[in-house]
């Protein structure tokens, strides 16, 4: 029998999530000041202001979960994503959602349990572009456009001879295809799915056949420079409530 989504949650969450950190209650008690997020528009995750389907699937469960584990709160700011991991490198902001590990972000990130694996990530060049890419080996001495300050998984940006070109949103990076700037462009799937719909690039980008699998899980991430310990152990708390009633799913429907 196939695993639900629900049960690869619970999973991923782990069975550390059941009980609050050491040293601090289940629901530590909030401070009136609310929490400084910062992100980067990244739909179905992370919406632009004023959105018609709500802020997105990643900041109604931060809300929810930080609720439930300890009443915080958090006012979100959205910027460049590069800009936002330096705020929170520099201690300038305390939390961030939607984001996977590496080593340098370690150095200065406390992280959640794993929420969700990350979706995989689609190829698109320009309409009738030929040869089609179907497989990894087809990056190689390619130009590649990607997103500025998101983690790309080495097998991608690895491949022998590779050129990225950054860009900070989708659009930018059709822009770029368009132009001859990129040979290929790479999102995110669902990420993807969402611009093609929202922002109209059907016509200018075409998917590949070639699509990389989901190879790493998404964390909440707080500034190790900030106070960080009690709400981390919120987040965690309120994690787990949402796997094991399935809040997780609602909201991911919500969107998807």
């Amino acid at each position: 029998m196939s695993s639900s989504p629900d049960l690869l949650r619970r999973r991923l969450l782990g069975a550390t999530l059941l009980a609050p950190l050491p040293g601090l209650p289940l629901h530590a008690s909030a401070a009136s000041a609310p929490l400084r997020m910062v992100n980067a528009v990244h739909p179905p995750f992370v919406n632009p202001s004023d959105h018609p389907r709500g802020e997105g699937i990643d900041i109604e469960i931060a809300r929810e979960a930080l609720r439930r584990g300890g009443d915080y709160r958090f006012e979100l700011e959205l910027l460049p994503w590069k800009r936002a991991l330096l705020m929170l490198e520099r201690g300038e902001a305390d939390l961030t959602t939607t984001i996977s590990r590496n080593g340098d972000r370690d150095r200065y990130l406390a992280w959640s349990s794993a929420y969700r694996l990350a979706a995989g990530y689609s190829f698109f060049a320009r309409p009738g572009s030929r040869p089609r890419l179907e497989g990894l080996e087809g990056l190689a001495g390619k130009t590649i456009g990607v997103l500025a300050g998101y983690f790309y998984p080495p097998n991608i940006v690895e491949q022998a001879g590779v050129v990225l070109e950054p860009a900070r949103t989708p659009a930018q990076l059709a822009q770029k295809l368009g132009a001859g700037r990129a040979d290929l462009i790479v999102i995110s799937t669902r990420v993807a799915d969402v611009e093609l719909r929202e922002q109209e690039l059907a016509r200018q980008i075409e998917r590949q056949p070639y699509q990389y699998p989901a190879s790493s899980p998404n964390y909440m991430a707080f500034s190790k420079l900030r106070p960080h310990a009690q709400p981390l152990a919120a987040m965690e708390a309120g994690l787990a409530s949402m796997a094991r009633d399935g809040s997780l799913r609602r909201i991911e429907q919500k969107y998807l």
